[in-house]
């Protein structure tokens, strides 16, 4: 699938601004999966024209540690939750 290059670039900014919001609640595992795939989306990024080729595959695994990441997220938010819930 083409992309065009300045929303794949706002799309690398994204994952590494949550990369860095998070690295505290994600485990390695999450985190290595999320390097992984910002390190090939930047590898695509290289083509400098304006559509850019990001394969499927890549992009399944995009959304798939975005939504390890979501996950997270909620877990860390019904744990805090339930630890400091209404009384």
């Amino acid at each position: 699938m083409q992309m065009q290059h300045h929303l794949l670039e706002q799309c690398v900014d994204a994952l590494k601004a949550l990369r860095a919001r998070m690295h505290e609640e994600l485990d390695a595992g999450v985190t290595a999966e999320l390097d992984e795939v910002i390190y090939r989306l930047e590898q695509c990024l290289e083509n400098v024209n304006e559509d850019v080729m990001v394969d499927a595959e890549l992009r399944a695994r995009g959304l798939e540690v975005l939504a390890k990441c979501l996950n997270a997220a909620t877990n860390l938010a019904e744990i805090v939750h339930r630890f400091f819930g209404p009384q």
